[in-house]
C-alpha cells in the first residue's frame, strides 16, 4: 500500500511531515531568499510564477536560448520550429505538462539539433517525458527544479501508430529503455491509499537514485537539483499544486482542516443547583 504525507503526516513518519510543512512555510515565496536551507527544500516558486506555470505557454528567445513558461499547447511545436534558429543551443523550460503529441515533435528537434535542457522550477509532463531524454545535456538553474513524469502517448491509448512508432525511436535514439520507464512509471502510479479519501497521484517525480535506475549515467544527471528527501518533494510539489508520487509516497496533498473544537459548558455547582 502507498503511503501519503499530509501536513499532518502519516504513521511513523509524523516527525517528517511536521518538518516538511514548517520549512515550506517559512520558505513559502522566498525563492529568492538567501535563508539557510537546513532541510534542503529548495528554492519555492513564487505565486506568479506558478500561476504562468500553469497556463499555456509560448516560445520565446533570448540570444542562443528558447525558453517555454507554462503549458505545452497544441501548435507549440510549430511555434518552436518557426522561432528556432541556426544557432540555438539551449531550451529553457519551466513546464508543468501539456500535449503530448506536440511535446514529442519538440523533443525531436532537440535531440536531433544536440540541444542543452535547462530546468528552471517545474519539468513536468512532455518535458520530463520527452525532452530530458532528448536533450544533449541537462542543467538545473538552482535549487528548487524537479521532474514530473507522466503516462506517455504509448500508455495514454491515444497515440497513432505513428506517434508510438515516433516515441519508440526517440527513447532508443536518447539511450533511454522505453520498457523500463513505463514499468518504473506504472509501479510508481499504480497503488492508491487503501480506503483513503486521498486523491491519487498522476505524476512521478523521481530522484537522483531513479534517474540512475532508469539507465541515465552519474555523470549526466550528478550535478541536477532534484528533491533529495520527501521534505523537500512535499513542499515542491504542494507549492506548485501538484498531487505526486515520490519514493512509493504520494506528496503535495493539501493540509488536512482541522476540526474546531466544541466548547462544553461546565456543569453547574453544587451551590448553584441547592438554589
Amino acid at each position: 500500500m502507498r503511503r501519503f504525507l499530509t501536513s499532518r503526516g502519516f504513521p511513523a513518519r509524523a516527525a517528517l511531515a511536521l518538518t516538511a510543512a514548517t520549512a515550506a512555510a517559512t520558505l513559502a515565496g522566498c525563492s529568492s531568499s538567501p535563508r539557510p536551507d537546513p532541510y534542503k527544500i529548495g528554492a519555492l516558486p513564487t505565486a506568479d510564477v506558478v500561476t504562468k506555470g500553469h497556463a499555456p505557454g509560448h516560445w520565446t528567445k533570448d540570444g542562443d536560448t528558447l525558453a517555454l513558461v507554462g503549458t505545452v499547447a497544441p501548435g507549440s511545436a510549430a511555434e518552436f520550429a518557426a522561432a528556432l534558429g541556426s544557432g540555438t543551443k539551449s531550451v529553457r523550460a519551466t513546464v508543468t505538462g501539456g500535449d503530448l503529441a506536440d511535446g514529442l515533435a519538440i523533443a525531436r528537434t532537440i535531440h536531433d539539433r544536440k540541444l542543452t535542457l535547462v530546468i528552471s522550477g517545474a519539468c513536468a509532463g512532455p518535458c520530463a517525458d520527452y525532452w530530458f531524454p532528448a536533450a544533449a545535456s541537462r542543467r538545473t538553474t538552482g535549487s528548487g527544479t524537479w521532474l514530473g513524469y507522466v503516462p506517455d502517448l504509448s500508455q495514454s491509448g491515444t497515440a497513432t501508430p505513428e506517434q508510438q512508432t515516433a516515441e519508440a525511436k526517440l527513447y532508443t535514439d536518447s539511450g533511454l529503455d522505453g520498457a523500463k520507464f513505463h514499468t518504473a512509471l506504472d509501479t510508481q502510479l499504480r497503488d492508491i491509499p487503501g480506503g483513503s479519501a486521498a486523491p491519487g497521484a498522476r505524476m512521478w517525480m523521481p530522484d537522483q537514485a531513479d534517474l540512475k535506475a532508469l539507465g541515465y549515467p552519474d555523470q549526466s544527471v550528478k550535478d541536477l537539483w532534484l528533491p533529495p528527501n520527501l521534505a523537500s518533494a512535499n513542499a515542491q510539489a504542494r507549492a506548485w499544486g501538484q498531487v505526486v508520487a515520490y519514493r512509493n509516497t504520494l506528496v503535495g496533498l493539501p493540509p488536512v482542516p482541522q476540526t474546531p473544537v466544541t466548547a462544553v459548558p461546565a456543569p453547574p455547582s453544587a451551590s448553584a443547583s441547592k438554589k
